[in-house]
């Protein structure tokens, strides 16, 4: 009798540690998606600060059309920023070295997406006279 109650006893032990292990290695949770982050918005002058290069009108037969542009251009860039809460690019673009070239070093100023000025601790975007940020081209 000790025996078969010893038996039973040993039976529902290993059953219980069976369940227990097929439990634990049962299906995986699905991963949690990463925290939403909302798309940038569109950025014209993100890479450069004469999107429209209008310089390639400069021999069109129409003198004004080189003014144009550059009013197109400047209208462009100011109501993105406008409506994209941040500040607005300048009317005037001056030439500026390119960074880490060794005139810019010499210089203090070079073109980033923007005309920047050298600090000791690091680099300044430039404010123009007539307000906004300076824009600027490689040259």
């Amino acid at each position: 009798m000790h025996r078969l109650a010893l038996l039973g006893a040993l039976a529902t032990a290993t059953l219980t540690a069976q369940g227990q292990t097929i439990k634990a290695q049962g299906p995986k949770s699905t991963p949690t998606k990463p925290a939403y982050r909302p798309a940038q918005p569109y950025n014209s002058a993100a890479k450069d600060t004469t999107p429209f290069n209008c310089d390639q009108y400069r021999s069109h037969p129409h003198p004004g059309m080189v003014r144009y542009c550059e009013g197109v251009e400047y209208m462009t860039l100011s109501n993105e920023a406008r409506r994209q809460g941040r500040p607005g690019a300048s009317r005037s673009v001056v030439s500026l070295p390119a960074l880490g070239s060794q005139e810019a070093s010499q210089l203090g100023y070079a073109c980033v997406g923007g005309a920047f000025k050298r600090l000791p601790n690091g680099w300044e975007q430039v404010s123009a006279a007539e307000g906004g940020w300076q824009r600027c081209k490689e040259g």
